[in-house]
């Protein structure tokens, strides 16, 4: 059993550290991308920048961890039912991050929601899991073989 802790253990850093590298590799590109609009945009003042993120006003964050921010955008919603709903109108079993896009896009919490992407679909992998065990839904694992999970209602 603690060889598999282990095992889990070790998959999650590896995970963890391919994540923040991915994430500075995107910072990388998004400077990138303003050098390049800032450039085109002094010999052709027509051009505006493309919108991306780093264009964009930061969001207030109000000092909130982006756990207590997901929380507030959670705040007054039941997240079994949300889950649940995504679930039976999806056509297809989903990835929970899948779902964290479903529901950001179907409350139009874009803005509100903006660096949050994977905190939210860890909260929505959590309430996955806990409707798992009781037996409400089940999951695959992907075709492709990464070990990204596959959701859908349990029939």
């Amino acid at each position: 059993m603690s060889d598999v802790v282990e095992e889990l253990k070790a998959k999650l850093a590896e995970k963890k550290d391919r994540l923040e590298a991915i994430r500075v590799e995107q910072a990388a590109l998004e400077e990138e991308v303003i050098a390049f609009e800032t450039v085109i945009a002094c010999y052709d003042p027509s051009i505006r920048p493309s919108g991306t993120a780093s264009f964009r006003r930061p969001v207030s964050t109000g000092g909130l961890t982006p756990t207590k921010r997901v929380t507030a955008l959670l705040k007054g919603r039941n997240s079994r039912h949300i889950v649940l709903e995504i679930l039976r109108w999806a056509e297809r079993p989903v990835a929970a991050a899948e779902i964290a896009q479903s529901f950001v896009d179907k409350e139009q919490l874009a803005d509100r929601a903006a660096g949050l992407s994977s905190h939210i679909t860890s909260r929505f992998a959590t309430v996955l899991n806990g409707l798992r065990e009781q037996g409400l839904v089940r999951f695959e694992p992907s075709e492709d073989g990464n070990s990204r999970r596959l959701w859908e209602i349990a029939r």
